[in-house]
């Protein structure tokens, strides 16, 4: 069968914006007004009348003026061919030519991973002790700081990598991202600072289509899973190891907090708490001390970092992992999550609750997209993983993660 026939066949079902042969296997992507189980199963029998074979390896949507309109990308087999390819590289339906793109280049992860640590270690060391980047550093606590958090956030995103190499799929390596570092002298008489905590987070991409539940839970669980062992150890070590409650008073007057102005709380999650009381009940600081305590601090946000990618809610992990366990069902739970966002914020006046729900809306969205096949169960192991990843998001779950409040001296 000739290029310009099968051309032509699949020109009958929408737009062909791009057709490549390689290595036995014709690569196609298709535009369609809407994918139907009709439109494919029509094709792929065409196809076959040939002696081809069709598989649907991606879809996607755009939307035009005149409404949303469906891309598709197909992979066709030849009669007689041998290579039952079963991974499809997504390069496959690129134009040939040199790889030009330096943000997937090691060097690049590596250059973000050592500015992130840079800002992440000014944090610690000048940012959490005295908010001023030209007092005087302690490299001690920069340290301590910069590694626990770092861990943390490594340990994640390089959970979700393997798990994605396991299945053959195709992904980056991590995007760590730098938070904001305001240098001294910019504006006179400002002696510089970092933006707590010192970095956005960090993120991968997957490139390859997510096929079943199986794999869904895997990428998905790995993350926050590898995370969380990482973000427990570092509790622990905190709690271990953690000076008397005076420690957190040579940063500050201590009675400066009582003269009536609205003080940084850090909001506790059940695990926090009860590390704190098990490990060291009569040295738990005050939740608007933690930020003195590097280890603490750091695994303080690894919680919340663990349960904000833990909601239930569109392509958050917690996402994948529901729509693994429930399928299609995930998008009530996920609602019910949303609305929940919504009461919490309005009950404990967080408005950062409001920004995460703008996120949610046009950003992550709340909806899981469907994996291509519905069909392949997840076994007992992935469940029991799955109803971990619950449990992990109840207890590190923080509804005022951090609020303003006025405190009272004591009698």
């Amino acid at each position: 069968m000739s290029e310009l026939l099968v051309r032509s066949v699949i020109s009958d079902y929408g737009k062909i914006l791009f057709f490549s042969e390689r290595n036995e296997l014709t690569y196609v992507t298709l535009e369609v007004p809407r994918l139907t189980q009709q439109l494919s199963e029509e094709l792929s029998g065409r196809m076959r009348c040939y002696g081809y074979s069709m598989t649907l390896v991606h879809l996607s949507n755009r939307f035009t003026p005149e409404g949303k309109i469906d891309v598709i990308e197909l992979v066709l087999q030849r009669p007689g061919a041998n290579n039952q390819s079963r991974y499809i590289e997504p390069e496959q339906f690129q134009a040939d030519g040199p790889n030009t793109n330096w943000l997937n280049h090691p060097a690049f992860h590596a250059a973000l991973f050592g500015v992130t640590f840079m800002i992440v270690f000014i944090t610690g060391a000048a940012t959490i002790i005295n908010r001023q980047i030209t007092d005087e550093w302690d490299l001690w606590i920069g340290f301590q700081y910069s590694f626990a958090l770092m861990a943390i956030l490594t340990a994640h995103e390089f959970g979700h990598y393997f798990a994605a190499r396991y299945h053959g799929m195709k992904v980056t390596l991590p995007y760590f991202l730098p938070g904001i570092l305001i240098p001294p002298w910019i504006i006179p008489g400002f002696s510089g600072t970092t933006i707590m905590p010192g970095t956005f987070g960090a993120f991968i991409r997957i490139k390859s289509p997510i096929r079943t539940r199986r794999q869904l839970m895997d990428v998905g669980a790995a993350g926050p899973l590898a995370g969380f062992v990482v973000c427990l150890v570092v509790l622990i070590l905190g709690f271990l190891f953690i000076p008397p409650k005076e420690y957190a008073y040579q940063f500050y007057d201590a009675q400066s907090v009582y003269n009536g102005e609205p003080v940084i709380h850090f909001g506790s999650s059940l695990l926090f708490s009860a590390l704190g009381q098990l490990l060291a009940p009569d040295k738990l600081p005050a939740m608007y001390d933690i930020i003195h305590y590097p280890l603490l601090f750091a695994g303080w946000f690894g919680l919340l970092v663990t349960a904000l990618n833990l909601l239930p809610i569109g392509q958050l992990d917690g996402g994948h992992v529901l729509y693994a366990l429930v399928g299609r069902k995930q998008k009530y739970f996920a609602a019910a999550a949303f609305a929940a966002i919504l009461l919490i914020g309005l009950v404990y006046d967080i408005k950062s609750w409001f920004i995460w729900a703008i996120l949610i809306i046009f950003v992550i969205r709340i909806k899981h997209p469907p994996v291509q096949d519905e069909e392949v169960p997840l076994d007992t192991r992935r469940m029991a993983v799955g109803i971990l990843a619950i449990i992990i998001f109840i207890i590190s779950f923080i509804p005022a993660p951090i609020y303003d409040k006025a405190l009272t001296a004591p009698n």
